[in-house]
């Protein structure tokens, strides 16, 4: 199809979405079930003509631009959803659908051999809801994380084998949309004065909470900086690396120790893959490292004991707040996150094989809790969640334990160790090396970032994840003839 066909398509689009729309909200002060139908019929629509007329790609970028700026909206008393990103994810997922319709030969492709990793997640997914004590939670937060693998990775996987440049388009566009939000939470940092206890919430409503501000901000900023060593002319490095350097601001605004520390561990497996260090090599390591910490594990559980350093205290310097990450005896944070951990476990224990069902952690870990590790920040009613508490397991991989038992964290370590073995054991003569590198380093700051949070059930941090993951393995599988650049 021209440029020029595809341009009048969009006007003509343009033309019919804005009365369309316009309709949709004066039928809705009427009646909600008709309303519900209508809305229906327009992302059908949608998804026809996006598949219709070949717009994934125009889709995919439209998504990353308005991503950072969607908002979590009230439809009804048991219903939020996130608005614009929501309906445009419905969108995609049924364009996947017709495409599939369309294209049989599609379904040998996203079915076949060359994803057979991913499927045990999915079918975890999709199982393990059966045997859930909340069953319509589970139901729920199944069919999210199920559209976020679809169509973040499988569907993205598909359009980036043919355009390995895509990704980093739909980063750059994510990128400048998230300078929006950076702006936006200085001047709501500067309203309050610079007050350091207001960091939590000033990239609301955008972004609920600091630490997936953080997160987010070291996937960008170690992309921008490992993406500037193969830019080929000095314009574009020195770009790359002045995005760098702001998203790395953005990391110590945010005040997320983890997504800090994540930074760093990205930055030291750069240097590794860039030394060409054997995977044998690096075990031998590994392992050297863990014999280091049996043998001195009483100094070091000393060192733990009496590191008293202050994540909360205003007058903390920041290198002090970075240090009170190993303070797990008067820190309420980490003993929260202790809390949540030890619970965590404990449910596993009690319901090894299925766990409790996805989505159900928040409401069911509350018995396990164990009462030395509790502190004001723990929650006692789901319902009502102390200040500057909330959230789940704090770590991605206990609560795949948590909720999908031992099947659901092999299928999660499954696909992280497929990934590595990419990176380390089959990338070192790769003709697409560095490009698989800087993929694998975005992708190793949320690996480490998983041992204390989880955001993989979020829309703007999924995106992110899932989109590397599409891209690294895109790139493992590319033709010699396909150039990045």
């Amino acid at each position: 199809m021209s440029e020029k066909m595809l341009y009048n398509i969009h006007w003509v689009l343009s033309l019919i979405l804005v009365p369309v729309v316009a309709i949709i909200l004066i039928i809705a002060q009427c009646s909600v079930t008709v309303t519900l139908m209508c809305i229906s019929i327009f992302l059908i629509v949608c998804s026809w003509m996006v598949s219709r007329f070949s717009l994934q790609n125009h889709l995919l970028m439209l998504l990353a631009v308005l991503l950072p700026f969607s908002v979590e909206t009230s439809v009804s008393e048991n219903l939020n959803i996130n608005i614009p990103s929501e309906p445009i994810l419905v969108i995609a997922l049924f364009s996947l659908g017709w495409d599939l319709i369309g294209n049989r030969g599609l379904l040998k492709y996203y079915f076949g051999n060359g994803n057979i990793w991913i499927w045990p997640l999915l079918l975890c997914f999709a199982i393990t809801p059966v045997f859930s004590t909340m069953a319509w939670v589970s139901v729920k937060f199944s069919i999210v994380n199920i559209t976020y693998i679809l169509v973040f990775f499988l569907w993205q996987k598909y359009l980036f084998t043919n355009q390995p440049h895509f990704f980093p388009k739909l980063v750059t566009l994510y990128s400048l949309s998230f300078l929006v939000i950076l702006g936006w939470g200085i001047f709501q940092f500067a309203r309050f004065d610079w007050n350091p206890l207001t960091i939590r919430g000033i990239f609301r409503p955008f972004y609920k909470d600091h630490t997936i501000f953080g997160a987010t901000s070291a996937i960008l900023a170690t992309f921008w900086f490992a993406y500037s060593k193969g830019m080929k002319t000095t314009t574009f490095r020195l770009i790359s690396l002045l995005l760098g350097i702001i998203f790395l601001i953005a990391v110590i605004l945010s005040g997320s120790r983890a997504a800090v520390l994540s930074l760093i561990f990205a930055g030291l497996l750069w240097v590794v893959l860039q030394l060409s260090i054997s995977v044998k090599k690096i075990a031998i390591g590994f392992v050297f490292v863990l014999l280091l910490i049996g043998v001195f594990h009483q100094a070091v559980f000393r060192f733990l004991q009496e590191n008293k350093h202050l994540s909360h205290e205003t007058e903390t310097s920041y290198l002090e707040k970075m240090e009170s990450s190993g303070n797990i005896s008067s820190d309420i944070s980490n003993m929260e996150r202790m809390n949540r951990w030890i619970a965590g476990f404990g449910m596993f224990a009690e319901k090894p094989w299925t766990g409790f069902g996805p989505g159900t952690y928040q409401f069911k870990y509350i018995p396990y809790q164990k009462p030395e590790f509790m502190s004001r920040l723990t929650v006692k009613d789901p319902w009502h969640i102390p200040e500057n508490s909330g959230g789940t397991a704090h770590s991605e991989y206990i609560l795949a334990l948590s909720e999908m038992g031992i099947f659901g964290i092999l299928a999660l370590l499954f696909i992280f160790v497929y990934l590595i073995w990419i990176a380390f054991a089959k990338a070192r003569f790769h003709l697409q090396r560095e490009m698989i590198i800087v993929a694998f380093c975005v992708l190793a700051t949320y690996l480490f970032h998983a041992l204390f949070n989880n955001f993989l059930n979020t829309d703007k941090f999924a995106f992110l994840f899932w989109g590397s993951a599409a891209w690294i393995i895109s790139l493992f599988k590319i033709q010699p003839e396909n150039k990045v650049f």
